[in-house]
């Protein structure tokens, strides 16, 4: 059965820059620094997203096969401040890179430097990729690999701070920093002290605290629980997926769930599961913590423009932008990935995704309705809606809640 989400499995392209000489974190032991390689191939697959961009290509090799090539990049914030987005090379195209290989053997590496279909080249340590042949300058070995060696004597914990302290306090940041994400640089970040002390007008209402889902459990055949009720006219394929769940689900089998890999769950779905949900408001945005798998989420509320689409890191998540309209809180959720989610059991979602919520308060401020509007032309037809609760809960705190790969396989039935 062919499903045209699978399609935004693949984003963009991976670039490698930082002449500071951090590396990827996932295992940068695993790849040779003093050597380079240089392959080209046709891009099979880009993932374009935080912590880093990954791209996988076929390279051709003596006896017609082709052999396949795993690159790992840097990332987004980094790839932007190079002038490298998700529009730069598409699956399909030749391109040619650079890499530091990997010590087995095996066809992979860390990029150096890339030229793209059209000719375009990015260079990873600023000196140009001068058609590729040109050697970066070798890169600080992994801390793992150092050995130790024992500061001077006599040196101080003063002393010590001084000479490793950042040449300006605070940091402005340009979006290379560990951990920045792709709007870094371009506004200023929702926690900034001047952000925060610009006059706003006073919200209606604060949802600071620990807030749990209303199932309405004896309901569940009229409002859905946690699932959205009633379900609009689904299109032709996101039909045939949804028969699928059924048959499947109906003879007892458990069903394709992306959370059960540990992939995130995201939105809408962190808002309408069981578990209590934390949220701290701020003038400038509200921050979430989901007792499902740690789930993280933050709504803007300080007048931010949407993060361009060449430069979005596409996630399950989403990027939500609120504002106030009375004493309703109006946030709108764009920017999400296609690869591996669902807005409920059978049915899954794609890029084209938008989801508008409306939440206002009743019962003293203790019960928060959230009105969902939510549209994606590739899933279902016209507008699919509905309202669920949240209720404030006092002596309560969210603790963590991990999703282990291992863990989900020893489930019954799994």
């Amino acid at each position: 059965m062919k499903f045209r989400f699978e399609k935004y499995l693949i984003s963009t392209l991976i670039l490698f820059v930082c002449a500071s000489g951090t590396v990827a974190h996932h295992a940068a032991s695993a790849f040779d620094h003093n050597a380079s390689t240089q392959r080209t191939g046709t891009v099979t697959q880009f993932i374009y997203r935080n912590p880093h961009l990954i791209i996988n290509m076929d390279v051709d090799i003596d006896n017609g096969d082709t052999e396949l090539w795993k690159i790992e990049g840097q990332n987004i914030a980094t790839l932007r401040a190079n002038g490298f987005n998700r529009d730069s090379v598409e699956v399909g195209d030749k391109i040619s890179v650079k890499m530091h290989p990997l010590k087995s053997g095996n066809p992979g590496g860390l990029l150096q430097g890339l030229i793209g279909a059209n000719g375009a080249s990015y260079s990873m340590d600023g000196s140009g990729t001068g058609g590729l042949e040109q050697q970066e300058p070798a890169r600080q070995a992994a801390p793992g690999l150092i050995a130790y060696v024992a500061p001077p004597a006599g040196e101080t914990l003063q002393m010590r701070e001084e000479k490793t302290r950042p040449a300006q306090l605070p940091i402005i940041s340009e979006g290379l920093t560990a951990g920045d994400n792709s709007s870094t640089g371009i506004t200023a970040g929702a926690l900034d002290p001047e952000n925060l002390a610009r006059q706003r007008p006073t919200a209606p209402f604060d949802l600071t605290g620990v807030w749990q889902y209303r199932g309405e459990d004896g309901f569940r055949a009229n409002y859905g629980s946690y699932e959205f009720k009633p379900m609009p006219e689904l299109t032709p394929d996101a039909k045939e997926y949804y028969a699928l769940y059924q048959a499947t689900a109906e003879s007892g089998e458990r069903f394709d769930d992306p959370a059960r890999e540990c992939y995130p769950t995201g939105m809408p779905r962190i808002m309408t599961r069981y578990g209590a949900l934390s949220m701290m408001q701020y003038p400038t945005a509200i921050f979430m913590l989901s007792r499902l798998s740690n789930e993280y989420r933050v709504v803007y509320l300080d007048g931010r423009d949407p993060v361009p689409d060449s430069d979005l890191d596409r996630n399950w998540g989403g990027e939500s932008l609120g504002r106030w309209e009375g004493k309703t809180l109006i946030i709108e959720t764009t920017g999400f990935t296609g690869e591996k989610r669902t807005i409920q059991a059978g049915v899954r979602s794609s890029e084209q995704l938008k989801i508008i919520e409306r939440y206002t308060v009743i019962n003293d401020g203790n019960t928060l309705a959230m009105e969902f509007t939510m549209t994606d032309p590739e899933t279902w037809i016209g507008e699919w809606k509905h309202t669920k609760f949240r209720d404030r809960i006092l002596r309560s705190d969210v603790k963590e809640a991990n999703c282990i790969p291992a863990d989900n396989l020893a489930l019954p039935g799994a």
